[in-house]
């Protein structure tokens, strides 16, 4: 892992936790002209839409703080 993606990861953990799930990949890459952020999660159950949204807002706060 690269070290932005190391950073992400550490951020991202202990959010992931409080939501129930667990991180199971962070890439950064370029595709289509740009670049992309992506923290993949599961849970035992299964990851919904609202997980996917409820994770995405709960990490928002502290990447803007890593920015």
């Amino acid at each position: 892992m690269s070290k932005l993606t190391d950073a992400v990861l550490a951020l991202a953990e202990p959010v992931a936790a409080q939501q129930g799930c667990e991180i199971w990949d962070v890439e950064y890459v370029k595709e289509a002209g740009g670049r992309y952020l992506r923290v993949y999660i599961d849970k035992p159950d299964g990851v919904t839409i609202e997980d996917c949204e409820a994770m995405s807002r709960a990490i928002n706060s502290p990447f803007d703080e890593l920015d």
